[in-house]
């Protein structure tokens, strides 16, 4: 049938005064009206974003402009093999420059370094209720991690040891975990999977976790063999701080997100607000008292990082994910 204009949501040609999709149902007028209202958005300040992504770690705060388009587009149903691959890769280069085959020798450290880590981000992954995110894409952001682990083990000896300290970090870490995040957001193959800010907090987490279990071998193999500390006791201490690694990069991916669902595209000072908040824990986190890290800073950030999350799946649900999201297979 041609048309006069296409749908938003499954590109079929349409007239240019139709109300619904006649092939999906997508309420075309309805989302005109809105599109017309919002505008032409000017690009916030990083300064203003970075106020607001703090604020929606307070509290659970709704987008406050309708939605760009592009969260209903979807992905045009290509090979993704070289992402799978590339998951594998990242993932064993990472573990292997840095440890050798240590972390073959000490497999059990390796994964009890993993296993929180992918626990935690098994249950943010099913907080996505509308339109699960391939595996495949999140295992590539998580070998990312891993493999943003090995650098910023070079980079930490280098920069944070002599100039910055521990708490400059977050400083190093939280940017190189997040880059792999924005190449896929803004890859031409993917960067329709890349919907909203939901999309960013899952992604976001798997690069953290990839980082987390990386470097908690370190520590727990420290921990146990150097240390003399009980092994239970040394996983349970990485293991919260594998945690925080999670929350930190999924709210530095979140501001990718809230960019590509207010303007439909994603510009790189996005990612700004969120890797200033992220290194700002980060920095509270390593500099402060343990008793002030466990007892105030991760209630604190798993609180927020829950907020996020609500917040983002409540948007999906105003937008009518429930019945357009993105069909896309894996």
């Amino acid at each position: 049938m041609s048309g006069d204009k296409r749908c938003r949501h499954c590109d079929t040609w349409l007239l240019n005064d139709a109300v619904y999709c006649h092939s999906c149902g997508f309420k075309v007028r309805e989302w005109d009206q809105a599109q017309s209202e919002k505008g032409e958005l000017e690009q916030p300040s990083t300064i203003v974003e970075t106020v607001k992504a703090f604020m929606s770690l307070i509290r659970r705060t709704p987008l406050q402009v309708a939605p760009s388009a592009t969260v209903f587009l979807e992905r045009q149903p290509r090979s993704m093999l070289v992402y799978a691959a590339s998951a594998v890769v990242l993932l064993f280069v990472g573990l292997g420059i840095s440890y050798g085959g240590d972390w073959l020798t000490y497999i059990g450290f390796t994964v009890a370094g993993y296993a929180v880590p992918l626990i935690v981000l098994a249950y943010i992954v099913r907080s996505d209720v509308y339109e699960r995110e391939p595996i495949v894409i999140v295992a590539y952001c998580f070998g990312w991690g891993a493999f943003s682990g090995l650098l910023a083990g070079v980079l930490n000896s280098v920069i944070t040891e002599p100039f910055l300290g521990a708490g400059g970090a977050g400083l190093i870490e939280e940017p190189l975990k997040i880059w792999g995040v924005y190449q896929i957001a803004k890859s031409a193959r993917m960067k329709n999977e890349f919907n909203d800010h939901l999309d960013g907090i899952i992604y976001g987490a798997a690069a953290g976790a990839g980082f987390a279990g990386l470097e908690n071998f370190w520590y727990i193999s420290e921990m146990v063999l150097n240390n003399a500390y009980p092994a239970l006791f040394a996983i349970a201490i990485r293991s919260i701080t594998g945690v925080m690694h999670i929350s930190w990069s999924a709210i530095a991916g979140r501001s990718l997100g809230v960019a590509k669902a207010t303007r439909g595209k994603i510009r790189r000072s996005d990612m700004l607000p969120g890797i200033l908040i992220a290194a700002g824990i980060h920095f509270l986190w390593n500099t402060l008292s343990t008793d002030i890290a466990f007892f105030l800073i991760l209630p604190f950030t798993l609180s927020g990082l829950r907020n996020m999350i609500a917040a983002a799946v409540d948007d999906e649900k105003r937008w009518g994910f429930e019945f357009f999201a993105p069909d896309e297979k894996e």
